[in-house]
């Protein structure tokens, strides 16, 4: 492994030198497959932050995600997978003891239930997901299911914020220890949805209904005389603080980012193994892979080279193949039984 090439070329002028040194000194540092493979990324990452499209319909886009185990011995786990609405931002929590595409499905049957199907479900690349029950069922239903790139939660940014309050108010019942977390789990769901928003400014049973709400400990006697809110007003301005508050999020993470050099069909790539499934000394990259597709987003689609398995990564987990060749300008001749020959340069990946 190099310390830079600037380091191996301080080190190297020590005892060569010929003409072209330091480019070819670079170029070979900058190939170095056991460097590619071993060091972690530096400096500025290549990202640009893509919101999804905006639709102001109640129900229309449904994030989707399972918590890890809650609670429960080796093989009485229990979980809850968590749905929520893009743009009115209601909450809805299924418990279960199964994180497999059947309780997936009946999660999303308790959403359809209540509201019908939506257009579009955003979800990660779990296997519960991802499995061919669960995609047959979004098909059969005409439901467009968006699975985001592996490592990329933020693509699923709703529904972790989510997961991240959840677990909290959890927590909090069981150390009350007045009840259990499950018998509590359909109050915290009133609770997020009558909480007010800040992004849309508003509660999402007030986007939904267009009435105000209160968990039933906070009633009192004349609140059910109370007065419908102005839903037509209240989706407006939670329209336009959803979309200021997406130029703003893509402003914030933008900054600080390297220009993305996008990579082409056919291009070999490294994926960026995930730490917490690696010890220390573990490989940062694996591969190669092969780029097959071009996907929105900043994504591609990539195939194993020894089978047919694919896999959707986004730009800023992948790293260039080294190129297998030496530049035209490096070409050196070299003899063999005393007849000299052109360097062949071998097929570039």
């Amino acid at each position: 492994m190099h310390l830079g090439w600037e380091k191996t070329l301080e080190k190297a002028f020590d005892f060569y030198w010929f003409s072209n040194m330091r480019k070819y000194v670079r170029k070979f540092v900058e190939n170095c497959i056991t460097c590619k493979v071993s060091k972690s990324k530096s400096g500025k990452t290549q990202a640009e932050l893509h919101p999804i499209t905006k639709v102001t319909v109640p129900w229309h886009t449904i994030h989707i995600d399972a918590t890890g185990k809650l609670s429960g011995q080796q093989k009485s786990k229990e979980y809850i997978f968590v749905l929520i609405n893009a743009f009115t931002k209601y909450v809805l929590l299924r418990h279960t003891s199964n994180i497999d595409a059947v309780s997936a499905v009946n999660a999303l049957k308790a959403g359809l239930s209540l509201f019908g199907a939506p257009t579009r479900v955003i979800a990660d690349q779990g296997r519960c997901f991802a499995n061919k029950h669960f995609r047959d069922f979004c098909n059969t239903n005409n439901i467009h299911l968006h699975l985001i790139s592996t490592g990329t939660s933020r693509a699923n940014g709703q529904v972790e914020r989510v997961m991240s309050t959840l677990k909290n108010m959890l927590t909090a019942v069981e150390v009350n220890k007045e009840r259990t977390w499950q018998d509590a789990v359909d109050d915290v769901q009133l609770a997020f949805n009558c909480t007010v928003n800040r992004v849309v400014k508003a509660s999402p049973l007030e986007l939904l209904i267009g009435k105000v709400a209160r968990p039933l400990s906070l009633l009192a006697l004349g609140d059910q005389d109370q007065d419908d809110v102005d839903i037509v007003g209240i989706k407006e301005q939670a329209v336009n603080s959803i979309n200021a508050n997406a130029r703003m999020d893509k402003e914030r993470f933008d900054r600080g980012k390297a220009k993305v050099s996008k990579f082409t069909v056919g291009d070999f790539v490294l994926i960026e193994n995930h730490e917490r499934n690696q010890t220390k000394l573990d490989p940062k990259f694996r591969g190669p892979f092969k780029i097959v597709e071009l996907l929105d987003g900043d994504r591609y689609l990539l195939k194993a080279i020894d089978s047919n398995r694919t896999y959707q990564y986004a730009h800023e987990r992948l790293r260039a193949m080294p190129n297998c060749y030496v530049p035209p300008e490096f070409e050196i001749s070299s003899y063999v039984d005393g007849v000299e020959e052109q360097a062949t340069q071998p097929n570039k990946f």
